[in-house]
């Protein structure tokens, strides 16, 4: 009787086929990481813009019942919020000698990573015919800028 070879099945991968499979993955962690991490620190920004829709309806109905923004923090009648792990405070300005800026709402952030932490972030109403806009002012804005780098706040705040 002949003897017969028998060759059996390759099973599993090469080295080299694990290796390029652990450098793909490598590659992909090296670039969402820092996406995450920059994720991560919006979300702590929106925490404070959400923190600050109190102090925002206060100055929107100081401004409905004083017919402007000529008008001091206290009248708004606002107590701030508790200081947060990532908001350090959120403060209402009084209006200048002129009668003008009167509501404009700091967000002060406290540690919220990168090189957010404690940066500012400026709304200030903008008294309409019918309504109160608030625009939102980020580092970079031509006017009032805040100091949280543009690349953490919303889009609304990048003007």
């Amino acid at each position: 009787m002949l003897a017969r070879k028998t060759q059996s099945a390759q099973r599993g991968f090469t080295l080299i086929e694990l290796m390029i499979v652990i450098a793909i993955v490598g590659v992909l962690a090296m670039v969402a990481i820092p996406q995450y991490r920059d994720y991560l620190i919006r979300t702590k920004v929106v925490e404070g813009l959400n923190l600050a829709t109190p102090a925002k309806m206060a100055v929107s109905e100081t401004i409905n019942a004083k017919g402007g923004t000529n008008f001091k923090a206290l009248d708004t009648g606002y107590s701030p919020p508790a200081a947060t792990s990532t908001v350090a405070s959120i403060t209402i300005s009084d209006a200048d000698s002129a009668g003008n800026g009167g509501g404009v709402i700091t967000i002060k952030y406290a540690t919220i990573g990168g090189e957010g932490d404690g940066k500012t972030l400026i709304l200030i109403p903008a008294v309409g015919n019918s309504a109160i806009a608030w625009a939102c002012h980020a580092a970079g804005a031509t006017t009032n800028p805040g100091t949280l780098p543009a690349k953490y706040a919303p889009e609304s705040c990048k003007i």
